[in-house]
C-alpha cells in the first residue's frame, strides 16, 4: 500500500511550472483571486512567471477603466519575468504602456 502512495504527489507538492501549466486553463479572475489563497505553493505558481507567458486581457478590458487596465497589464507583464510569448489586450490609452511591454516583456526581444 505504501508503494502505491509514493507514486503520487499532493497538489501542493507539484513543481511551480507544472502548476502553471494546469492553471492556464483557469480564468484571469480565478488566477488572481482564488488560486493564491489555496496554499503557499499555488500562490508561488501564480505570482511567478509560470502562468503569464500568454496573457489574454481581451474579456477583462471590456469591463474595466483604462487606468485599471494599465495597472493590471503592468502587474502581469512584470510577473512574466521576461517570458511573455503572447499578449492580447485592447484599449491601451498611452504610449507608456507600449514602452513598458517592450522593456519588460520578451515579445519584441
Amino acid at each position: 500500500m505504501e508503494e502505491e502512495q509514493s507514486e503520487f504527489r499532493h497538489w501542493d507538492q507539484l513543481p511551480p511550472h507544472v502548476l502553471g501549466l494546469i492553471f492556464t486553463n483557469l480564468s484571469l479572475q480565478e488566477l488572481l483571486t482564488v488560486i493564491p489563497c489555496v496554499c503557499k505553493s499555488w500562490s508561488k505558481a501564480v505570482t511567478g512567471p509560470y502562468c503569464w507567458q500568454d496573457i489574454d486581457l481581451d474579456e477583462w478590458t471590456c469591463r474595466c477603466q483604462p487606468h485599471h487596465l494599465d495597472r493590471m497589464l503592468r502587474m502581469l507583464v512584470t510577473r512574466s519575468s521576461g517570458s511573455l510569448l503572447s499578449l492580447h489586450v485592447a484599449g491601451l490609452q498611452n504610449d507608456s504602456s507600449f514602452s513598458f511591454i517592450t522593456e519588460k516583456g520578451s515579445l519584441f526581444n
